[in-house]
């Protein structure tokens, strides 16, 4: 039995899987009678708010954007073709080569596909949003609880956007753009908004986040696991990772502490830490939001992250394994080190095959959920930002409750404190889609050094090609839409 669905109901058919936001927006006033009749019922509401769940997490899953940040970081290699004439090479993965090789271009951006589903899942709560205080058959509570999880899925998904199409608050240069802030659905203004501000965008975010917070119930008022759709302990961890990219270190402090403090989630111990990643049934134990994978009425699944990094035999595996950049990281002790699926692959090496090592992360095998917030990243958000606050005890504290789980020494001395931060992060969320934007916001140069096969295996920051073009797609449909510096 695969892990639950986001709520464990019966209704298999979504919403949003049948007519799909970018319909309802191509689609004619007269024609919104539908909408409304969907949204007439209970049941068709309840399936609109899976339909939004079920599009923020199909978007969330594309490989390009999934891999995105630990293969631009540098965390990750390809492994070999497993067979046939080009058996044992090693080459870049067709989704991935624009990308990959800092070249990606506006007219056919790999990444269209995650900016156009991006915004469809914001209209997805958008439409929530607008209807859901003009319904009788819920109570406030549940007006409240569906509000405040629709604004949570908003400000994730522009969390998103922001953080692949737009440089970060440390760029030299100032005013720079953030992006286009989705807040109604059939708006035609709005079709056609500038972006906003960097600090603007932020602004908007946080705000949608706040406002969830004094919406959420007490208890859940949706059935289905807690950790599969937002919750107020969710919305606030997510909080907390968006004031340390804007670098309000007080209020991601604040906030990662709050959840710490007052989430009921402990970390996950040591002595269950490997084989917690491990469980195919549940997600690691310390999860906050976890999108489950997607089941259709047939049982059949849609897809997982697995696609992407698992191992299922010598002639089936995914093309993406852990760089020698990382796996020089962890120490002898640390158990994260023990964190893999090790097989020989036949690799092409002056025209011969020869078996070598290649490391498929234990993270993702079988047919994961997607961990989009977990406990230990609000450790590490309490320790960056108590560190930026002159607060080296309470960063050491942090910091050090994610080192001993790991088995390494707690740290006592505060030199290099920065740099342990930052390779912290990247021993404990490698493969969660952070590298990238954690050197983008940090200010610090990319170098790609093991497996590269890249034309640009290294890139000094500051750089145009830190953020994608937008597609010019979008750039043809709205003339206020101002594309990306160097594209």
């Amino acid at each position: 039995m695969m892990k639950k669905l986001l709520y464990t109901t019966s209704l298999l058919v979504l919403l949003f899987a049948q007519v799909g936001c970018s319909d309802f927006l191509e689609q004619q006033p007269g024609s919104q009678i539908s909408i409304g009749e969907q949204l007439a019922t209970r049941e068709g509401m309840l399936e609109a708010v899976a339909g939004m769940y079920s599009r923020m997490e199909s978007t969330l899953r594309l490989e390009q954007y999934t891999v995105y940040a630990d293969l631009q970081g540098g965390n990750l290699k390809f492994s070999p073709d497993a067979s046939g004439s080009n058996q044992g090479e090693l080459s870049i993965p067709e989704l991935v080569q624009q990308l990959y090789n800092f070249n990606d271009t506006a007219l056919q951006s790999e990444m269209e596909s995650f900016y156009d589903n991006s915004y469809a899942a914001i209209s997805a709560a958008n439409l929530l949003l607008e209807y859901i205080d003009t319904v009788t058959y819920l109570s406030a509570i549940e007006r409240d609880a569906i509000a405040a999880e629709a604004l949570s899925v908003r400000a994730l998904m522009h969390f998103a956007l922001l953080q692949v199409y737009a440089q970060d608050s440390n760029y030299p240069e100032a005013n720079m753009p953030g992006i286009v802030y989705k807040t109604e659905t059939l708006q035609e203004a709005l079709a056609y908004a500038p972006r906003l501000g960097l600090q603007e965008t932020y602004t908007a975010i946080t705000a949608d986040l706040e406002q969830a917070l004094s919406l959420f119930p007490d208890a859940p008022v949706l059935e289905g696991p807690a950790y599969s759709y937002f919750r107020a302990m969710s919305a606030e961890a997510l909080l907390a990772r968006v004031y340390l990219a804007q670098g309000a270190w007080e209020n991601a402090y604040t906030h990662a502490t709050q959840v710490i403090a007052t989430s009921g989630v402990i970390l996950t111990p040591k002595e269950s830490y490997l084989e917690s990643w491990e469980e195919p049934l549940q997600p690691v134990s310390e999860i906050l939001l976890e999108l489950s994978v997607s089941v259709d009425a047939d049982g059949a699944i849609g897809g997982s992250r697995a696609a992407q990094y698992g191992y299922s035999s010598a002639n089936t595996y995914a093309d993406y394994v852990a760089s020698q950049d990382l796996l020089d990281l962890y120490a002898p002790e640390d158990i994260r080190g023990a964190l893999f699926v090790v097989k020989e692959l036949a690799t092409l090496e002056n025209e011969q095959l020869v078996d070598r090592p290649y490391y498929f992360t234990g993270k993702f095998q079988g047919n994961p959920g997607n961990p989009i917030l977990r406990l230990s990243e609000q450790y590490l958000i309490a320790a960056e930002a108590a560190y930026q606050l002159n607060n080296t005890d309470a960063a050491l504290s942090n910091l050090n409750a994610i080192r001993e789980r790991a088995g390494l020494q707690a740290l006592v001395q505060t030199e290099n404190l920065e740099e342990e931060l930052f390779l912290e992060r990247r021993r404990e969320l490698a493969f969660e889609n952070q590298l990238f934007f954690d050197l983008k916001r940090t200010g610090m140069d990319v170098n790609r050094n093991d497996g590269c096969l890249s034309i640009t295996c290294s890139l000094d920051y500051p750089a145009n090609f830190f953020v994608l073009p937008i597609p010019q797609s979008n750039i043809n449909l709205n003339a206020n839409l101002i594309q990306n510096e160097g594209y």
